[in-house]
């Protein structure tokens, strides 16, 4: 899709990024600081949102490459599934804004939001290496 301003992307989120939100929101409120989220939530929605609405392929590509092992396989498959243009090729994107770092993955002209970390953070997959923020 061309970044020319005059389409419309359509925007999904992947049960994924809900939970990494729901992470974060119990984060910053763990350690007295929902004010924090709420200030992530409002770029997320008032900025970023549009943005890519408007300008999908604004976001650096995240991988140059396709996948090489069986987990990122079946994690990008997996993403991939929870779209209607599943059979379309997608492109692993990445959008850092204030703190964050943001994943998605664009579809012909859908975005569909992947996950979401603080730049402090290390990787994408704590649920993996530690377990869950809970």
């Amino acid at each position: 899709m061309p970044n020319d301003g005059r389409t419309r992307a359509t925007l999904r989120t992947s049960k994924k990024f809900l939970l990494r939100l729901a992470d974060i929101e119990r984060y910053w409120g763990r350690v007295d600081q929902p004010q924090s989220y709420e200030r992530m939530l409002e770029v997320l929605e008032s900025k970023v949102m549009p943005l890519l609405r408007r300008f999908p392929a604004i976001g650096r590509p995240f991988l140059n490459t396709d996948p090489d092992t069986y987990q990122a396989i079946l994690a990008c498959e997996e993403l991939i599934e929870e779209t209607e243009e599943a059979k379309k090729r997608a492109e692993l994107r990445e959008h850092v804004f204030e703190d964050y770092v943001l994943l998605y993955l664009l579809i012909g002209d859908t975005v569909l939001l992947a996950s979401i970390r603080h730049t402090k953070e290390v990787s994408f997959d704590f649920d993996h290496i530690w377990g869950p923020e809970r």
